[in-house]
Formats: structure tokens, sequence, C-alpha cells
């Protein structure tokens, strides 16, 4: 039963690592680049409201398959990655509504939102380390 938990939690983590590299390296550039900056931007939006959820949901559900597993740290820092999805889709991703005080700046918004989206990529990958070497 353990043995199949670690596989589940490292498989889990290698989803979560797969999306990462995709959303960071392949679909945000790609999209600023053939689209132009408002249509690029709402498709990133959109791509980060829908998917840093599901991102999050993956990364906790790695972290229970680590703790089943018996791989306490890894389960610890893969439920941190899942806390960071979360925070990049409510904290950073590009919103519509009016800033209180000031102004916002939307394209320094994607940016921080895709560059904070790629550093999760250490984290999860300490996770798996964690969680093979059953720690």
């Amino acid at each position: 039963m353990q043995a199949l938990a670690q596989a589940t939690s490292i498989v889990l983590a290698g989803a979560a690592l797969g999306w990462i590299v995709l959303f960071s390296f392949v679909l945000s550039p790609v999209a600023f680049k053939a689209f132009d900056a408002g249509r690029a931007e709402r498709l990133v939006k959109q791509v980060m409201n829908a998917g840093h959820g599901i991102l999050g949901l993956i990364a906790f559900a790695s972290a229970i398959a680590a703790l089943m597993a018996g791989a306490i740290a890894g389960a610890s820092v893969a439920a941190v990655a899942g806390a960071f999805a979360f925070m990049c889709k409510f904290a950073l991703a590009p919103r519509e509504d009016k800033p209180i005080k000031g102004h916002r700046v939307v394209k320094t918004a994607r940016i921080v939102a895709s560059g904070l989206t790629a550093f999760i990529m250490p984290v999860v990958f300490a996770s798996i380390v964690l969680t093979m070497l059953s720690i």
C-alpha cells in the first residue's frame, strides 16, 4: 500500500510539474508573441483562473498520497506547492477589479504571475525527491 501511495504521489507531483512548465515556458510566452497584448492578457488570465486551482488540488492530492506513503517531509513540501499555486491564482492573477488606491500595472502582473508560477517548480521537484526517499 505504501509503494502505491508513493508512486501516486510522484505521478501527481510530476503532473503538477508538467503543468507549471507548460504554463510558464510555453503558453504564456507564446501567447504574448502570437497575439496582441489585450488578447494574450485575457488568455493568460483565463488559463490561470481555470488551471491554477486544479494545479493546487493536484499538489494537495500529491501531499495526501505522500503522507499515506509515510513521507512526511515530502507531503509538507507538496502542500506548500499547492498553497503557492492557490496564491498565484488568487493574489497574482491579473484581475479586473479596481484598485483601492493608485493604479495597477497589468503587464507586470502577468509577468510576476508567470514568473512566480515557475518558481514553484523547485518546490514540486523537492517534494518528488523527498517522497522518493521516503523522508
